[in-house]
């Protein structure tokens, strides 16, 4: 191989790279929507159950989120400069995006999600970083106790705000069983709800049968959630074994 053409091979080499590296910052950045929902084979093998995309889907932001707490708690106790903080930030918040709009069709209801866990890293970043800039000036231990007392506020004003803007008292399900006076229900995880994932004996009505979707009500229980109650109403144009959201043609 001659200098030249050398040359032009790693030039082609640096273009290719140069564009594949444009291409992947534009779709961080600008998202578009999957048409295929991502395979998780390392979650798949870690959770080791039957478990559903929106689940999956739900599970990784939870575990991003933990993941950049983490990180956020070893810089703040390694007294780091709080620009690397602001990266992780960044990189963090980005990647939630990313997360949510590039699955958007795979989520049961996107929106809460996103909201949901946009907001409370934001809260979190501004707590890391007013915690860095106290130890600076704080003289004694009530400025921290202040501070946290602060945070929590903090964290109580946004739960209400989130349960005033998407908190609902129903969530939605596919009937698995009928058994006598009692139908079995799975239930997506549902933040607007605040239901946790799995499945739920409720008593049973008439058109419950295997494989519809159903609309329950909810009952906020303390500090364990809310849990379906009963059913409120059968979408009888509607069978599924994938989605709990009813169509928009059976509403």
């Amino acid at each position: 191989m001659s200098p030249l053409d050398l040359f032009y091979s790693i030039g082609e080499a640096v273009e290719e790279l140069f564009q594949k590296v444009v291409n992947e910052v534009k779709e961080i950045v600008r998202p578009t929507p999957a048409r295929s929902p991502p395979d998780f084979r390392i979650l798949r093998r870690l959770v080791r159950r039957d478990i559903t995309i929106h689940e999956l889907l739900s599970l990784k932001l939870q575990l991003v989120f933990i993941t950049y707490l983490l990180l956020s708690l070893m810089i703040v106790l390694a007294s780091l400069t709080p620009l690397l903080l602001l990266a992780l930030f960044f990189i963090e918040v980005l990647y939630i995006r990313y997360l949510v709009k590039k699955n958007w069709d795979f989520f049961t209801d996107p929106r809460p999600y996103y909201f949901f866990y946009s907001i409370l890293s934001v809260i979190s970043f501004l707590a890391f970083l007013g915690y860095l800039l106290l130890r600076r000036f704080a003289t004694n231990v009530y400025y921290y106790y202040g501070y946290l007392i602060g945070v929590l506020i903090v964290v109580l004003l946004f739960r209400w705000y989130f349960k005033e803007k998407y908190g609902r008292d129903y969530t939605y399900g596919i009937v698995e069983e009928v058994k006598g006076d009692l139908v079995r229900v799975f239930v997506n995880d549902d933040l607007a709800a605040n239901v946790k994932p799995g499945r739920y004996w409720v008593p049973a009505v008439p058109d419950a049968e295997q494989g519809r979707v159903v609309k329950l009500l909810v009952e906020e229980r303390t500090l364990r959630g809310s849990v379906p109650v009963r059913i409120i109403e059968v979408y009888l144009g509607q069978s599924s074994h994938t989605s709990t959201l009813p169509n928009e043609d059976t509403e």
